[in-house]
């Protein structure tokens, strides 16, 4: 059998390196099912933003809780921080968004 090598140039000098093969022919892959929302269940603000609180209590970033949860930053962020200088109606941008992520407008 030949041995298959592969070189890399350098400024100085050529380096040959031996292809190695990985220990295990197989391949690991994580599959997670996807379950679709019911559109006759929205979810109400008081509930999700607790779950918020509780993520974040667990040391969640803000990101981490938006792709979790599939809430907009913003809500999130304006909950967390419950800054004055963010002024948003969260319950009603949660109500229109959570429509639109269950397609029901």
């Amino acid at each position: 059998m030949k041995e298959r090598r592969l070189s890399c140039n350098t400024k100085s000098r050529t380096v040959f390196m031996t292809a190695r093969k990985a220990a295990s022919a197989g391949v690991s892959l994580e599959v997670k099912e996807v379950v679709a929302p019911d559109p006759n269940k929205p979810r109400e603000w008081a509930a999700v933003a607790k779950e918020i609180r509780q993520l974040r209590e667990s040391g969640a970033t803000v990101p981490e809780i938006c792709e979790r949860l599939e809430v907009s930053y913003v809500l999130v962020n304006q909950l967390i921080l419950q800054s004055y200088k963010m002024v948003v109606d969260s319950k009603y941008v949660f109500e229109r968004q959570e429509k639109l992520r269950l397609g029901i407008d």
